[in-house]
């Protein structure tokens, strides 16, 4: 599992998991809160293909926070105003890359990629529901 899906997949499990492995990493290294968690707003650009320019179509809540876990830096950004979960994530990044308790977190993550192809199973499923068959019409 690469780093950089870390953040993304974190966040589809509960906080409880995530507080419980981030609790788990702070018992076995030094955990340094950098930047506390902070809520801003991101611009979404969209690429405009009949102009090829961009365009902001809206705004998107974030939660980010720094932390450093044995002297590695551990990141995270989170969707809306989350600063429990923006921490827990952030520690486990810095856990991961600083090979602390690796193996866990790549199975929370694991479970949070399972959760997010549950959910799209289920869109799908009621999607496909509404489909027209218009031979039969």
């Amino acid at each position: 599992m690469e780093r950089e899906q870390l953040n993304y997949l974190l966040q589809q499990v509960g906080i409880e998991q995530l507080r419980s492995l981030s609790d788990g990493v702070e018992k076995q290294a030094e955990v340094e809160l950098i930047r506390k968690p902070t809520s801003q707003t991101l611009l979404v650009p969209i690429h405009d293909p009949i102009n090829q320019g961009s365009f902001i179509s809206g705004e998107i809540l974030v939660t980010s926070a720094l932390v450093q876990v044995n002297t590695i830096n551990g990141w995270s950004m989170v969707m809306d105003d989350n600063p429990e979960t923006a921490v827990s994530v952030a520690i486990l990044d810095g856990a991961f890359a600083a090979g602390i308790l690796r193996e866990e977190i790549q199975q929370l993550a694991l479970r949070g990629k399972e959760n997010i192809e549950k959910e799209q199973a289920e869109l799908n499923s009621r999607v496909h529901a509404t489909r027209v068959a218009f031979d039969l019409l």
